[in-house]
């Protein structure tokens, strides 16, 4: 199974919607997400490395692997895309993130920042921070969290979303962008709420889709 790995360094991010524009990048120490792998895949190589862009704490150099038990870490003006597999992901600049398992990679933390993800069809996958549980099955999303909230949304496909707080539940089917703030705590109203679509585009998605042999159906 083919792993792809390319950096890129400042680029603008058009959001999907220009309006709507805001900047929802936690950086919260201690917050977390799960993303499952598939257990087979072994590691990710680096190729051109550009930017500021660390693993177990050391400056990656191109050829360099991110494996199981690794902290992946990007600079502020870096982003980094990876393929894995069916799944493809892009860190955005000063991201954390915590790879867990030992010789085969278990999951994804994601310590600050935000990830940008697409997902193989017919591979069930489940996405967890601080305040939510996420089942997806086919899907295209983008997932920002702090110890408080987080930020989800379901780019394309159908996603199962649970806070874990208050174990409120919404199923979230779409062809084009459903976001929602879940948070971890509300004095009144509801725990899970519809939110802008912001910090991350259609052509990010396609992007991430072309890495893996796909066509995103946003075009």
């Amino acid at each position: 199974m083919s792993c792809k790995v390319h950096q890129c360094v400042g680029q603008d991010q058009d959001p999907v919607q220009r309006p709507a524009r805001r900047d929802f990048l936690f950086r919260a120490a201690g917050s977390g997400a799960l993303l499952a792998f598939p257990g087979a895949v072994m590691a990710a190589q680096l190729g051109e490395v550009m930017g500021e862009l660390y693993v177990n704490g050391f400056r990656a150099p191109p050829g360099t692997k991110i494996k199981a038990g690794d902290s992946v870490l990007t600079g502020p003006e870096t982003k980094v895309s990876f393929a894995v597999g069916q799944d493809a992901f892009m860190m955005r600049p000063l991201t954390s993130l915590q790879i867990d398992g030992s010789t085969l990679i278990s999951g994804l933390r994601v310590l600050t920042g935000g990830l940008l993800a697409v997902f193989g069809r017919g591979a069930e996958r489940t996405i967890r921070t601080a305040t939510l549980t996420a089942g997806i099955r086919g899907t295209g999303i983008y997932v920002e969290a702090s110890s408080i909230m987080s930020y989800f949304c379901t780019c394309y496909g159908e996603v199962d979303l649970e806070c874990v707080t208050y174990q409120s539940r919404l199923n979230v089917k779409t062809k084009n962008h459903a976001a929602h703030f879940i948070y971890g705590k509300v004095d009144s109203g509801r725990s899970i709420v519809k939110a802008p679509v912001v910090n991350h585009t259609n052509a990010e998605l396609a992007e991430l889709e072309k890495m893996v042999g796909r066509t995103s159906p946003l075009g």
